[in-house]
């Protein structure tokens, strides 16, 4: 069974998915801890997305593994370093290059074949999964997510971060990042906490397993 949930970024999709996966038994598959390792590989190495083709090799092997809590690239813990402002950035803004892409569209696809999944991202049930069983859309006020992002880091300028949002949500939505499913459940999660949501979510399942 496949378990969808899209959204813009900033709306509790990585944490859910992984209190989804744990409880359920399925595997997380973080697309955007791909996109993040992908980004912290180019930048690390001094790549030229410019080059592209040249960017494609270096990253087509690329080994993204999840433990737990930890991701791991190339073997190594990356966790916190793919966390940073301007991974968020940057990752958003380099995936709307198509080749790139592509190339993470494949490797979702691929793991959704094997594995009971609880998949997130921002255009999961349009693109990567549309006969997913659950599709789930969260959402909330902007300045609320603005708010979460400097209770994460409150040592980051509050106006530097709702900028950052700002650009990486154009990205999303003007780079073709992001799609609003259109049979998904819609969640608004602004006045809920996390577990609250995640108790809505989970009602939904189990009810329509009965």
């Amino acid at each position: 069974m496949i378990i969808a949930i899209d959204g813009l970024g900033v709306n509790g999709k990585s944490t859910l998915a992984k209190m989804l996966s744990e409880k359920l038994n399925y595997k997380n598959f973080n697309t955007g801890a791909i996109y993040r390792c992908i980004a912290f590989k180019i930048i690390n190495e001094n790549l030229n997305v410019n080059d592209i083709s040249n960017t494609l090799y270096k990253i087509k092997n690329i080994d993204i593994n999840f433990e737990n809590d930890k991701v791991f690239l190339d073997g190594k813990d990356v966790t916190k370093q793919i966390r940073t402002e301007q991974i968020s950035v940057y990752s958003t803004k380099w995936a709307t290059i198509p080749e790139i892409k592509s190339c993470v569209r494949e490797i979702q696809k691929d793991y959704l074949k094997k594995y009971d999944t609880v998949i997130e991202g921002r255009d999961i049930a349009t693109r990567i999964a549309p006969d997913a069983e659950f599709k789930f859309y969260l959402y909330s006020d902007f300045e609320t997510r603005v708010q979460r992002l400097w209770m994460q880091n409150k040592s980051e300028n509050i106006e530097t971060i709702r900028n950052n949002l700002k650009i990486r949500d154009d990205l999303d939505i003007n780079g073709g990042n992001f799609i609003k499913p259109s049979n998904a459940i819609e969640i608004n999660t602004t006045n809920f906490t996390i577990d609250e949501v995640f108790e809505i979510m989970m009602k939904i399942i189990l009810n329509t397993n009965k």
